[in-house]
C-alpha cells in the first residue's frame, strides 16, 4: 500500500508541476523571482520594438489559432528610466488584418489590465482556469485567426517606457491557458540598472523547427534588444567573419522568439537532418576546391578547414557555412584561408563537415557584462545539449570555436568587451559530423613581375639570358600537374654619357683639366680619388672615372695624359 501511495503522490506532484509551468507568459519568464531583474521596455533610440507603425520584425505578436480564443493581458508599474511613474503611455491591439480591435487606450494603473505584484504576474489572468490569485486581465475575444499584435505609444519628457510587470496570455474557448503563442523577432528589455542581473529565459524557434531555450543566467545589461538568426551579425555568406562580435550597433532579426516553448500545434517540431554518405573533394587547378556532401534534408552544413595543424582553431583555419538540399550537394571553396590569403599549391590538410540543425546566433547590442555566460538547452526534438561558440577577437575579448557545454554557462565577458559593442553567441543541434577528409590542394600559379636593367646588362629568365626590352612568358607543370605561368616585363634604363676626350700631352708643369660631363643625379668616382665632375692634373698617367646616374646605371671612360719635360738650355755657337 505504501508503494501505491508513493506512486500516487509522485503523479500528483507532476500534475501540480505541470499546472505551475503552464501559468503566465511575460514576467514569469523574464523575471523568474521578485528579486531578479528584467522588464519589458519601449525605447525608440534603441529599437522600434512594439511601437505604433513599427515593421513586422519589431512587432509583439499573439497568434490565434481558432476563432473564439481570447487574448488576455495586463501591465504593472509604468515607469521612466529613473523608476518614476509616468503617464501618457497608450496601447492598441490590432488583428491579423492590421485593423485596430482595442484602443488606443491608456495603460491601466488600476483595475482591469493592471498587475500590482510579481505574484499576480506569475499566476496570470484570473479569468482563466487555475489562476486564482492572478490579476484581472484586459480581454479580447478573437474573431479571426492569425497573428494579432500589440502596439505602444508614449509622450512626455521620458525617453522610454518600462513595464515592471507584464503578462500576455492566450486563453482557449474553455478558458484554459494556451502557452507558446506570444512572440517577437526583436524583443526589448531592461534590467532597470547597470549592474542588475537578468536571470530570465526565452525560447527560439529556428526556421527548421528546432527549439532551443536560452537562459540569460545573470547577464548585466542596462537596455538590450534580443534577436536571433542563422547568419550572425552580418549576412554576407562568409560565416567566419559574419559571426564575429563587432564594435558597431547591429540589429539582425530573423527567427521567432517566444516566452514559452512554442505551441507545437502551430509551430511543429522539426526533424534532424544528417550526412548520409562519404564526403569527397576535387581540387581544381583554378584554385577552387569542390566538396561533395550527401544529406537527407534541406538545411545547412558547416565545413571546418583545419589548415593550421596546431590543436584547436587557429587564425589560418576557417569555417564555411552552406545551404544544402536533399541529395548530393557541391560546395565550392575559393582557396583562401581564414586570414584571406591563398593556400599554396601542394598544401595538405583535413576538413570536417557537420550537418547543422537549428543554427542560432544571438547578437546582443551593448550587453555590458556577463560573469556567468549563457545556458542553452535543446527543447525539441530531443537530443544532446548544444555546444556554445563565440568569437570576440575584434572587440578585445576571447574566442571559442570548438564549443562549450558547461552546465553552469558559457561565454562570459567583462564590461570592456560588452559595452557599446554587438556581442554574438551561437549554437546549433548537430546530428552528424563526417570523418576528417584529407585534402591535397593544388592550383595553377600565375605570377607577373616587372624588371628593369641597365642598357647592356642581361637578366636570367627561365634558363635564358635576355637583354632586350619586352615581355617574356614561361609556362611549366608543377608537381600537382597544374600550369605555372611566369610573366616578366623587362625595361631598359639608360646609362650616363661620359667622354673624357682623346689622350693628351702637355709640357712639364702645365695643368690639364678633364671633364666627365653632367646629367640628372650624376655622381663621380675618379681613379685619383676625386668625386667632382672635373679634375685638373699635372702628372703623367692614365685617369679614369666611373659616372653613376639617378637610376643607378654606370659608365666608365679613361684618358692617358703625358707631361713632356721642358728641353734643356742649348749653347749659342758663333761662327
Amino acid at each position: 500500500m505504501r508503494s501505491i501511495f508513493l506512486i500516487k503522490t509522485f503523479f500528483i506532484f507532476l500534475f501540480l508541476l505541470a499546472i505551475i509551468e503552464l501559468k503566465a507568459e511575460g514576467t514569469k519568464q523574464i523575471m523568474p523571482t521578485a528579486s531578479s531583474a528584467g522588464e519589458l521596455q519601449i525605447m525608440t533610440s534603441f529599437s522600434s520594438f512594439a511601437q505604433v507603425g513599427c515593421g513586422v520584425n519589431d512587432r509583439l505578436h499573439i497568434y490565434i489559432k481558432t476563432v473564439g480564443e481570447k487574448i488576455c493581458f495586463g501591465f504593472g508599474n509604468t515607469m521612466s528610466n529613473t523608476g518614476a511613474t509616468i503617464s501618457g503611455a497608450n496601447f492598441q491591439l490590432r488583428n491579423a488584418a492590421g485593423a485596430i480591435v482595442m484602443g488606443p487606450t491608456a495603460i491601466p494603473t488600476t483595475g482591469a489590465g493592471y498587475i500590482s505584484t510579481h505574484d499576480q504576474a506569475v499566476i496570470g489572468p484570473n479569468n482563466l482556469t487555475g489562476n486564482a490569485g492572478g490579476y484581472t486581465a484586459l480581454t479580447h475575444t478573437a474573431t479571426m485567426t492569425g497573428d494579432y499584435y500589440i502596439e505602444f505609444q508614449y509622450s512626455g519628457t521620458s525617453d522610454r517606457v518600462r513595464f515592471k510587470y507584464f503578462d500576455i496570455q492566450v486563453g482557449g474557448i474553455a478558458n484554459n491557458e494556451i502557452d507558446g503563442r506570444v512572440w517577437s523577432k526583436s524583443w526589448q528589455f531592461t534590467s532597470g540598472s547597470q549592474n542588475a542581473e537578468v536571470t530570465g529565459y526565452l525560447h527560439v524557434y529556428a526556421d527548421d523547427g528546432i527549439v532551443t531555450k536560452v537562459n540569460f543566467n545573470g547577464i548585466q545589461p542596462y537596455v538590450f534588444v534580443i534577436n536571433c538568426n542563422p547568419f550572425g551579425i552580418y549576412n554576407t555568406g562568409n560565416f567566419t567573419n559574419d559571426r564575429k562580435s563587432v564594435t558597431s550597433k547591429v540589429i539582425a532579426p530573423q527567427y521567432k522568439i517566444f516566452l514559452s516553448d512554442p505551441d507545437p500545434t502551430v509551430y511543429p517540431t522539426g526533424s534532424f537532418g544528417s550526412i548520409t554518405g562519404a564526403v569527397t573533394t576535387n581540387s581544381q587547378c583554378d584554385g577552387n576546391l569542390q566538396i561533395y556532401v550527401p544529406v537527407n534534408k534541406a538545411g545547412k552544413i558547416d565545413i571546418f578547414f583545419n589548415i593550421n595543424p596546431l590543436p584547436g582553431s587557429q587564425p589560418e583555419d576557417l569555417s564555411l557555412t552552406a545551404n544544402v538540399n536533399v541529395g548530393l550537394n557541391t560546395v565550392t571553396w575559393n582557396g583562401l584561408n581564414g586570414l584571406g590569403n591563398p593556400i599554396p599549391s601542394g598544401s595538405v590538410f583535413n576538413i570536417t563537415v557537420t550537418y547543422i540543425n537549428g543554427l542560432t546566433n544571438l547578437p546582443l547590442y551593448d550587453p555590458d557584462t556577463h560573469v556567468s555566460g549563457f545556458i542553452v538547452d535543446l527543447i525539441r526534438p530531443s537530443g544532446p545539449k548544444p555546444a556554445i561558440f563565440w568569437d570576440d577577437s575584434q572587440v578585445g575579448g576571447s574566442s571559442n570555436l570548438t564549443g562549450c557545454v558547461a552546465i553552469t554557462g558559457c561565454h562570459s565577458f567583462p564590461l570592456s568587451v560588452g559595452n557599446n559593442n554587438t556581442i554574438n553567441t551561437w549554437w546549433y543541434a548537430s546530428s552528424t559530423t563526417s570523418a576528417p577528409v584529407l585534402v591535397n590542394y593544388r592550383r595553377s600559379y600565375s605570377g607577373t613581375a616587372t624588371q628593369s636593367i641597365c642598357e647592356g646588362d642581361s637578366l636570367l629568365f627561365s634558363g635564358t639570358w635576355v637583354s632586350a626590352a619586352g615581355t617574356y612568358t614561361n609556362t611549366t607543370l608543377n608537381q600537382q600537374g597544374c600550369d605555372s605561368t611566369s610573366i616578366v616585363t623587362l625595361s631598359l634604363k639608360p646609362r650616363p654619357t661620359v667622354n673624357l676626350g682623346p689622350d693628351t700631352t702637355a709640357c712639364d708643369g702645365n695643368p690639364v683639366t678633364f671633364n666627365a660631363g653632367s646629367g640628372l643625379g650624376y655622381t663621380y668616382a675618379w681613379s685619383n680619388g676625386a668625386i667632382t665632375q672635373q679634375v685638373t692634373v699635372t702628372n703623367s698617367g692614365t685617369y679614369s672615372v666611373i659616372v653613376t646616374n639617378s637610376q643607378g646605371c654606370k659608365r666608365t671612360d679613361s684618358v692617358e695624359f703625358i707631361s713632356l719635360p721642358m728641353p734643356g738650355i742649348l749653347p749659342i755657337k758663333h761662327n
